[in-house]
């Protein structure tokens, strides 16, 4: 139930000025709802990294330097944490394992289930409560560290998780050394609307795209070249909407989307 918003570029860029001012200073206020903390990944020179500030809300400028230095690529996070979730940096986003940063945007519950279903090894890695490390933990037996992505193996994933939990949003961003992954299965879930009322917000003065679009990713390549992703709430003007029920390699140049399959009910 949180935004996230990532870019893939020809060389190493700024991320402010690869986004542009209007799209992150909107993206930032959206942390008026999305504020149980935020998060940023990006690829180096060796691999991948991430920094992560939980509990409290970001800031344009706090978004604008947790990336010091250019890169290829990078995604930002706005936590809007699910029920029952902590809010330390263990349950913060994204998470980085290895050569791999992940962030997600939805809420797989119960998630005993989805607990139930990894390996003991699995297990061992998890940090936190959070049901989306949960989620990353089983993406992760479908990469390979030191090999190409393999989009067949990741919608092979992402359609085991489906079977179990055929309401909730999976929609997901999965940055490697060499790859930007963007999985798109929303299952037409629309804004959690009782959650926001829950934590007193008003449903009238929510932000733009906090509606039935809500769980819809889009993307749009800029002038300079780089490829954007981004969920709603920022101006999307422009902006094409990714297939849904697909997992997409991301490139500057091109989005090449795999069908997730569809799997029978756990």
């Amino acid at each position: 139930m949180s935004r996230m918003l990532a870019y893939v570029g020809p060389e190493p860029t700024n991320v402010a000025a690869t986004l542009g001012d209007d799209v992150l200073a909107s993206f930032a206020a959206l942390s008026r709802v999305h504020a149980d903390g935020w998060g940023a990944g990006w690829r180096t020179e060796r691999g991948v990294a991430a920094k992560v500030a939980p509990g409290r809300p970001a800031t344009r400028d706090a978004l604008a330097r947790a990336v010091r230095v250019p890169t290829t690529a990078a995604l930002l996070y706005l936590r809007f944490g699910s029920a029952g979730t902590g809010s330390s940096e263990r349950e913060a986003q994204p998470f980085l394992f290895g050569d791999e940063v992940f962030e997600h945007n939805g809420a797989i519950t119960p998630p005993d289930r989805l607990r139930d279903a990894l390996t003991d090894d699995e297990r061992a890695t998890l940090r936190g409560t959070n049901d989306s490390e949960l989620y990353f933990a089983r993406l992760r037996r479908a990469v390979t560290p030191g090999t190409d992505v393999d989009p067949i193996r990741i919608a092979d994933a992402v359609a085991d998780v489906r079977a179990s939990y055929p309401e909730a949003s999976l929609n997901a961003l999965l940055l490697t050394p060499s790859a930007l992954v963007a999985v798109h299965s929303s299952a037409g879930r629309p804004a959690p609307l009782a959650a926001f009322a829950a934590r007193g917000l008003d449903l009238a003065d929510l932000p733009p795209g906090h509606g039935d679009g809500y769980n819809v990713l889009f993307t749009r390549r800029t002038s300079s070249g780089a490829r954007l992703v981004a969920t709603t709430g920022i101006p999307l003007d422009g902006w094409t909407p990714l297939p849904e029920n697909t997992v997409s390699l991301v490139t500057p140049e091109s989005v090449a989307s795999t069908p997730i399959p569809v799997r029978v009910g756990a």
